[in-house]
Formats: structure tokens, C-alpha cells, sequence
């Protein structure tokens, strides 16, 4: 009878005891997207019957404010995407999980051929197979929407539907993860689709892939702001922890124990006017300059210092604090000529807290005139004040222009039109007088006259 009732209170005590979950038994392929530093290197699209349909540059390279042209210490996407895999193979592998990647080094010889990837995941036996890029639209779209696809036998090749199903089940489950990221600046659209009817062709990554799978474009790395963000390694390393803490809630294994806090500090007044920064989303926190050597402090609730951050100097003004624990902190934010700002945080675990914070500089003076803004029309717009409110701005157009107009505009109004003659393609220059004008840090454009 004693033996029985031990029996029932072990039972009652722990049998509700919930055991922890991980990774194991579960595979994952990763593809960090093109490779190399190669900005002409070939890959390879295909039409559904196998024929070549188009070659283009396999690795894209993005100038910044401090690396130029083909710089390998700047942007490229093949290193964005690198940095990215090895953090998620990382977690992935602490977390029990069996990980095949397709290279671990940013060479050219280690860009394996397109099918050859999806030849080796199949082989893998992979539950899931993650192609991580980022996007493109050329920089006068300025857009940063999310993208994911995913193919479904468009190429005809006879694949294993339940497999092409759960691929796109994963593409459309990863969204949520994926786009919780509120540093950036997203367009006001999110799209996932299969690769064919999308793109108009079956992308050889995905061609020839039988495991469930999708690609991921992310962010867009020609929208400068985002350019200069993925500069910053932990800014990049998010994208993984997000991609995580997916795979840990698709395959039902337990969550992070910690948080992470993240931000950026910018300038609240000081609109950013470098030619490497134009194209950033009009009326967003982008369009302010980013803080250089801001110190980040974290600070729990006790009063106790846990980690600081010193934001680098690619005019980003980034800081991630890792392996948070969950509970209250106050984010310290300082910087030389500016006031310095404290925010109460709620840290959860598994959870992203990232935000964005004006820092103010009282002696900084806002002029009437700020920076032209980018457009379709017309690049490398200067500002230069003559006297009073005299101000002579330069720009190269695009095209031949018959009847332009210069609007400024506050940033949502605009205020005042200039007429601007018939002007050739190339560099002009055109003086405007902004007498009468009210407001400061106003913009400028070039439009065709309606």
C-alpha cells in the first residue's frame, strides 16, 4: 500500500513535468546566396525545358559613405549572406540540430553551381532548406519590402509534392520571424510566392531542390540606410536569431531563454544629405543621420551595468545587446554634442525589443534648405547656401527634361514650384530663391511639370 501511494504522489508531482525539447533528428541545409567578392560572375537561370534563359553577376557589391566601388571591406551581398548562415548554423547546432551548408568561406572557388546545392540537399535528407540572400531593385526604387519564394514544380521535374507544400507552408510561417525587425524601414508590402509565376522563371537554387525549401531575399541592400545597417555584423547576425527562433517553433523545440535588445540612435533634426544616402524613404526615421560612436548602455533594474556598445562609424548607429534575461532595463544612450536619453525596456524571453531613438543636439542650427530629394528624375543633388535666402543646387539629370519644375516641399506639402527650363541630359546647376518660404530642413526635387 506505501508503494502504491509513493506510486501516485511521484505521479501527481511529476508528471506534468514537461520535458525539453530540442533540434535533434532535425536537418537543415543552408545556401548563403552567391559568393566570392565576384561582381560578373555567372549564374545560371533556367526556361522550364532546360535551355539557359538568363546569365547575370552573381555577387552584388553596394558603395558606401566610407568604402568605395568594389572595396571587399564594403558591402557585398555574398558576405551579408555568409555572416548570416554561420550564426544560424550556429544556433541551429546548439541546439542540436544536424547542419549542412554549402560553403564557409567568401570565395569564389567555394560558389558551388546552382544545382549542385540542391543535388547535395536532396542527398542530406534536409526537413528544411533556407537560400539566404538579400534584394535588389536598383536604388532609385527606394523600396525595402520582403520577399519569399519558394518553388512548386514549376520546372515540371516531377518533385515530391508534400515536400513542395511544406516548402511553401515554411515560406509563409517565417514571415512573422523574419520581419520582426523594427530598426529598418519597411515598404508597405510583403509578398510570397512561388519562384516562377513571380519571376517569370524557376530559380536555379530552387530548380532542382526535392526537400522542403524556400529562398529568402530579406532586406533590400540598395536602399542605402539598409546598405550601411548591414555593415554592422550584429545587425546582420538578427536576421539568423530570427530565422531560429523559426525553425524552433516549426519543428516544436523550445524557445530561447533570453532576449535581445536592439536599436539605432540618429540625429533628430539632421536629415541626411551624403550622395551614398539619398534614397531613403520620405517622411521615415531614415531620412536623419545616423550617430557615429554613440555609447549604448544597458542598465538592469537594480541599477547595475550589464553590457554597453559603442555604435561604429558606418553611419548606422546600431547596438544589439545579446542573451538578454528577461526583466526590466533602461537603455542609456550618449553621445559627444547631444543630450543624453534613457528608455525603460521590458525584455522577454524569446523576444526581439529593438527601437529607434532621436538623440537632440542643441547647437545644431536646422537650415531652411536641406538635401534635394532622389528620384527618378534626377541624381547627386547638392545644396550649397549663397546668402540670405539665396541657395544654388546641383544635380545631374537623368534624361532630357522639357518642362521641369523644382517643388520644395516640407517633406509631406509642398510649399513652393520653381520653374526649370528645357535641360539636357547631364550636370545642371539652378539658382531659387526661398524668400517668403516658411519652415526649416525643407526638401527639393526635380519633377516634370504637370
Amino acid at each position: 500500500m506505501k508503494k502504491l501511494v509513493a506510486i501516485i504522489i511521484f505521479a501527481l508531482v511529476f508528471g506534468n513535468i514537461s520535458v525539453a525539447k530540442d533540434l535533434s533528428g532535425i536537418k537543415i541545409y543552408i545556401n548563403p546566396g552567391h559568393g566570392g567578392f565576384h561582381n560578373g560572375g555567372a549564374d545560371t537561370v533556367y526556361n522550364a525545358d532546360g535551355s539557359v534563359y538568363l546569365v547575370k553577376g552573381n555577387d552584388r557589391n553596394v558603395p558606401t559613405i566610407n568604402f568605395e566601388p568594389l572595396d571587399t571591406n564594403g558591402f557585398w551581398e555574398s558576405r551579408a549572406n555568409l555572416i548570416k548562415s554561420l550564426e544560424l548554423k550556429r544556433l541551429l547546432e546548439n541546439a542540436g540540430a544536424t547542419v549542412a551548408i554549402s560553403r564557409v568561406l567568401n570565395r569564389e572557388e567555394d560558389d558551388k553551381p546552382l544545382r549542385v546545392i540542391g543535388e547535395e540537399a536532396n542527398a542530406f535528407g534536409a526537413d528544411a532548406f533556407i537560400s539566404v540572400h538579400s534584394n535588389a531593385a536598383g536604388e532609385r526604387a527606394r523600396v525595402n519590402y520582403f520577399l519569399n519564394l519558394y518553388n512548386h514544380d514549376a520546372s515540371g521535374l516531377g518533385k515530391n509534392e508534400v515536400n513542395m507544400a511544406f516548402g511553401r507552408h515554411q515560406a509563409t510561417m517565417s514571415i512573422s520571424y523574419l520581419m520582426d525587425n523594427d530598426i529598418t524601414v519597411w515598404s508597405p508590402r510583403i509578398i510570397v510566392s512561388e519562384d516562377k509565376p513571380f519571376l517569370g522563371y524557376s530559380l536555379g537554387v530552387l530548380r532542382h531542390l526535392d526537400v522542403p525549401g524556400f529562398l529568402v531575399e530579406g532586406t533590400f541592400h540598395d536602399y542605402r540606410p539598409e546598405t550601411h545597417r548591414l555593415l554592422n555584423v550584429d545587425y546582420v547576425k538578427l536576421s539568423a536569431w530570427n530565422m531560429y527562433r523559426f525553425y524552433c517553433d516549426y519543428f516544436g523545440a523550445d524557445q530561447p531563454a533570453t532576449g535581445v535588445v536592439s536599436g539605432a540612435v540618429k540625429d533628430s533634426r539632421r536629415i541626411m544629405d551624403h550622395l551614398r544616402y539619398h534614397n531613403w524613404i520620405k517622411g521615415s526615421h531614415d531620412m536623419y543621420t545616423p550617430i557615429n560612436g554613440a555609447t549604448i548602455t544597458l542598465i538592469d533594474n537594480d541599477g547595475n551595468i550589464v553590457d554597453s556598445y559603442i555604435t561604429d562609424d558606418n553611419y548606422n548607429g546600431v547596438f544589439v545587446f545579446w542573451n538578454v534575461k528577461p526583466g526590466k532595463y533602461t537603455v542609456k544612450m550618449e553621445a559627444d554634442g547631444y543630450e543624453t536619453e534613457r528608455k525603460s525596456v521590458k525584455v522577454e524571453a524569446a523576444k526581439m525589443c529593438d527601437f529607434v531613438q532621436m538623440l537632440y543636439n542643441p547647437d545644431y542650427i536646422e537650415p531652411k534648405l536641406a538635401t534635394g530629394m532622389f528620384n527618378r528624375n534626377a541624381v547627386s543633388l547638392k545644396t550649397n547656401h549663397l546668402e540670405g535666402y539665396k541657395y544654388r543646387l546641383d544635380f545631374e539629370l537623368l534624361k532630357d527634361i522639357e518642362n521641369g519644375v523644382i517643388t520644395i516641399t516640407n517633406g509631406k506639402d509642398t510649399l513652393k514650384e520653381f520653374a526649370l527650363e528645357a535641360k539636357t541630359k547631364g550636370q545642371v546647376s539652378q539658382v531659387i530663391d526661398l524668400t517668403g518660404v516658411k519652415g526649416k530642413n525643407l526638401f527639393w526635387e526635380i519633377n516634370q511639370a504637370k
